[in-house]
């Protein structure tokens, strides 16, 4: 963690604000957090509004930036073209992983942030070590830190206390993942 007195920025990729409240109060203490709303997997719009206002409402809580990505669903569909029938998990997800966490590192180099996070890696039904490996390997490729959840605390602990946060704040609960092939 940076100990210096001016707090670093951090760009946080935020898929929803249930999986962001409590990364972003763990971040908030050594960083300061730019949150990033770009999710173009998620459909329909309809679902992707009510994500991301309640991702607003999280950066409003607190006090954070809040910066939303372009919703470029058809440059998603192309990415992850052929993988359509894949299963939840399967090999759709890395491809969406990392054109999203991409964008993110690219912003993190716009605002001139050495640092830059996920939320997905929050949730229990995300792999934590694919995340992991697709952030360090965006992270080596323009120089910048990827910081790993579980460096920071236990995943059991942080999704405990993030739903926790979500339904004190009465946050926008989602029941799929977003894409239109996990809501299947």
């Amino acid at each position: 963690m940076p100990d210096s007195k001016a707090k670093p920025k951090i760009v946080i990729h935020v898929c929803c604000a249930v999986c962001g409240a409590y990364l972003i109060e763990l971040l908030k203490k050594d960083y300061t957090p730019i949150i990033f709303f770009y999710n173009p997997n998620v459909h329909p719009r309809e679902e992707y509004e009510k994500r991301k206002n309640s991702a607003r409402k999280l950066a409003g809580i607190y006090d954070a930036e809040f910066i939303e990505g372009n919703y470029d669903d058809q440059n998603w569909f192309e990415k992850i073209k052929s993988f359509e029938n894949e299963p939840e998990g399967g090999k759709r997800c890395p491809v969406c992983f990392k054109v999203r966490l991409y964008e993110t590192a690219m912003l993190a180099k716009n605002k001139n942030a050495s640092y830059f996070t996920a939320t997905l890696a929050a949730s229990p039904y995300k792999d934590e070590n694919l995340i992991n490996s697709i952030g360090d390997e965006i992270a080596k490729e323009l120089n910048l830190n990827f910081i790993k959840l579980n460096n920071l605390e236990n995943k059991q602990n942080i999704w405990k206390k993030t739903r926790e946060l979500a339904k004190k704040y009465n946050f926008y609960h989602q029941k799929y993942c977003g894409c239109v092939f996990s809501q299947k």
